[in-house]
C-alpha cells in the first residue's frame, strides 16, 4: 500500500488475515449510535481546554508505516487537535519496515510510537503501561474491560488500546456500522453488456468469467490485488486465511482446515481456466493493479467492500463504473472475526512529558477527539443523522480533500471498528450494499486473536517461519498445471509446516486459549 488512497486497506490487512466483519445489521431508523461507550472518558475532553496563550508542547512521534500519507502535523484538523490539547506532535514516518527494530535496539525512541507491532512495543522496558499512566494523569478515563483484556500483555499490563476493534455488543448497537470485509469489484458496463447474469454461486461466477474471456480476449477476467489475493474466496468457503481456528473447542493452525484447501484449489482452477495470469502473482504494488483496472485490462478485482466506491472516485473521468458483488456466494460463506486491533499508540520510556501526552491521548480516544481527527469539524464537515451515522459535506473517498484537511488518518490511530465503519456508511452505496449482506454471516471470537506468541519466543519463531514458508510456496498450488498436482503441492506445504513445528505451535496455543476464552466469555456476557 504505497499510495495514500490505499492506506485504509493496509490498516486492515492484518485484521483480515484473521477475519473481521460486522456482527449485526438492522433496517430500523431508531437512533442506534452508541459510540460514547467505546472509549470515551467520563468527562468531556474540553472540560480543561488548552491555554491559548501558551505555545504548544512538542512531542516526537514515530509512525511505523512507510505508506502513511502525512509527513507532518499540518492542516485544519491537526490544528484543531492542538488547540484542544495544547500538544503538537513532531512527525517522523518510517522509511522501511526495519527502522523501528533498529531504534529499539539502539535505545533511540521518540515520545510516542504508532505501530502495528504490538508484541514488540508491549514491553515494560520500552513503553509505559496505559493502566499506570491514565489512572495517574487522567483517572476519569475508563476503557471498555474487553478492550483492556484483548490488549493485555503477558505481564498483565496493557500498553495501548489498538485501533479498529469494537466489541460485539458495540457492533450490535450500531446497525449502520458495517465492518470492512474482502470484496469483489466488477465492471458494471460489461455486466450489462453480457446480460446481467445471475451470480449466486462460485459456479455462476465461473460462467461469467468464461463469458468475459470469450467476448473480451484483451481483458483479464480477474485481477488480484497483491494484498487481497485469496481472502474473498476464503470467505466464500468459510475458511480462515491465517492464524488459528477453533475446531470443537481446540485451536488448530489454519492449514488444517478442509476449507482452506478448497479455497486454494479454487484459485488454481482460476489459473488453469485462464481467468487469472501467472504474472499477477509477481505484482507487489497495489497501485499497479488498480491502474490496470483503470486501463480496462481487467473485468473483476479482488479488494475490499469499498472497492467499487473508491475506484469510482478514481474513475471520475472514465466512461465506465464499478459495482460490488454484494451477496455471499452460497450457504458455506462465513467469516470469523478474531481481530483484536491493529495500530497502537505507545508511550515510550523516553517520554518525559507524560502528563501532556496523556492529555493528548485522552482527547484522541474520546468521542469528540477521534471524530474530529477522522471525520472533521462537526457542523462543517459532517453532521450526525438522528439514526446514528455521519453525513459528510465532502466526499470521504476524495483523497486530495482528505489530505488538504489533514483529516481521517490522524483519527485512524484511535478509531474504533465501529467508528471506522461508520465513516463508510452511505445508504445505497456499493460499500453499504455489501456490508449489509455480509453482516449476516459473521461470528466473533477475539479470544483466538489474543493467542499471540511473545516477540522472540520459540513459538513466535515457528509461526513466522511457517508464514514465510507459505508465502513463498503457496504459489506452487495456484499455478499447478492440474488439480492433482495442486493437491500434491498443498500436501507438501502442510508437511513442511509440520516439519517447522506446526504441532508444537498448536500445543502451545491451546495452553493459552482456554483461560483467555473463559475470561473473554465472562466479560462478553
Amino acid at each position: 500500500m504505497k499510495k495514500s488512497n490505499r492506506t485504509v486497506t493496509m490498516l486492515i490487512v492484518i485484521l483480515l488475515l484473521m477475519g473481521t466483519v460486522l456482527a449485526a445489521c438492522s433496517s430500523n431508523n431508531e437512533p442506534a449510535n452508541s459510540l460514547e461507550a467505546d472509549n470515551a472518558p467520563n468527562e468531556s475532553p474540553s472540560d480543561t481546554p488548552a491555554d491559548p496563550n501558551k505555545p504548544p508542547v512538542e512531542l516526537t512521534m514515530f509512525v511505523d508505516a512507510t505508506w502513511y500519507p502525512f509527513q507532518d502535523w499540518t492542516g485544519e484538523i491537526p490544528e484543531a487537535i492542538t488547540k484542544a490539547t495544547g500538544v503538537k506532535p513532531k512527525i517522523t514516518v518510517a522509511t522501511d519496515d526495519k527502522q523501528l527494530a533498529l531504534m529499539v535496539a539502539s535505545g533511540d525512541l521518540p515520545d510516542i510510537v504508532l505501530s502495528f507491532n504490538w508484541t514488540l512495543m508491549s514491553d515494560g522496558n520500552l513503553s509505559h503501561p496505559y493502566n499506570e499512566i491514565f489512572p495517574k494523569y487522567a483517572p476519569e478515563v475508563q476503557f471498555d474491560p474487553i478492550k483492556e483484556l484483548v490488549n493485555t500483555a503477558k505481564d498483565g499490563n496493557y500498553y495501548a488500546i489498538r485501533n479498529d476493534f469494537s466489541t460485539e455488543a458495540e457492533w450490535q448497537a450500531n446497525p449502520y456500522a458495517h465492518m470492512m470485509v474482502p470484496g469483489l469489484t466488477l465492471r458494471k458496463d460489461i455486466l450489462e453488456e453480457i446480460g446481467n447474469p445471475e451470480i449466486k454461486s462460485l459456479a455462476d461466477l465461473d460462467r461469467v468469467f468464461a463469458t468475459v474471456k470469450s467476448k473480451y480476449p484483451e481483458m483479464s477476467p480477474l485481477i488480484l490485488n497483491p494484498f487481497w489475493k485469496r481472502q474473498y474466496f476464503d470467505a466464500q468457503f468459510g475458511a480462515a486465511g491465517g492464524g488459528f481456528v477453533d475446531q470443537d473447542g481446540e485451536l488448530k493452525f489454519y492449514l488444517r482446515q478442509p476449507e482452506i484447501l478448497k479455497s486454494m484449489l479454487y484459485m488454481n482452477s482460476l489459473y488453469r481456466n485462464g481467468y487469472i495470469t501467472s504474472e499477477n502473482f509477481a505484482y507487489k504494488n497495489e497501485s499497479e493493479t488498480e491502474q490496470m483496472m483503470m486501463a480496462s485490462k481487467g473485468f473483476a478485482y479482488t479488494w475490499v467492500y469499498s472497492g467499487a466506491d473508491r475506484m469510482n472516485a478514481t474513475a471520475k473521468d472514465k466512461d465506465f463504473t464499478f459495482v460490488q458483488l454484494a451477496e455471499p456466494l452460497g450457504p458455506n460463506a462465513s467469516i470469523m472475526s478474531t481481530g483484536t486491533g491493529g495500530l497502537g499508540l505507545y508511550v515510550t520510556r523516553s517520554n518525559e512529558k507524560l502528563e501532556d501526552t496523556v492529555k493528548f491521548l485522552k482527547y484522541l480516544y474520546s468521542e469528540e477527539g477521534w471524530r474530529t481527527a477522522q471525520w472533521g469539524i462537526e457542523g462543517k464537515d459532517w453532521n450526525m443523522n438522528p439514526a446514528g451515522f455521519p453525513e459528510f459535506t465532502f466526499d470521504m473517498n476524495d483523497v486530495e480533500a482528505l489530505k488538504q484537511k489533514g483529516v481521517y488518518w490522524w483519527g485512524v490511530p484511535t478509531e474504533t471498528g465501529v467508528g471506522m465503519a461508520l465513516s463508510g456508511y452511505k445508504a445505497g452505496s456499493e460499500t453499504t450494499r455489501q456490508g449489509e449482506q455480509y453482516s449476516k454471516i459473521i461470528k466473533f471470537n477475539p479470544a483466538i486473536g489474543m493467542v499471540n506468541p511473545a516477540s522472540g519466543s520459540p513459538e513466535q519463531i515457528i509461526r513466522t517461519n511457517i508464514d514465510t514458508m507459505v508465502s513463498t510456496e503457496v504459489t506452487k498450488i495456484y499455478l499447478a498445471p492440474t488439480e492433482a498436482e495442486a493437491i500434491a503441492a498443498f500436501d507438501e506445504l502442510v508437511a513442511k509446516a509440520e516439519k517447522i513445528g506446526m504441532s508444537k505451535l498448536e500445543a502451545w496455543a491451546n495452553e493459552q486459549y482456554g483461560p483467555l476464552k473463559e475470561k473473554y466469555d465472562s466479560l462478553a456476557k
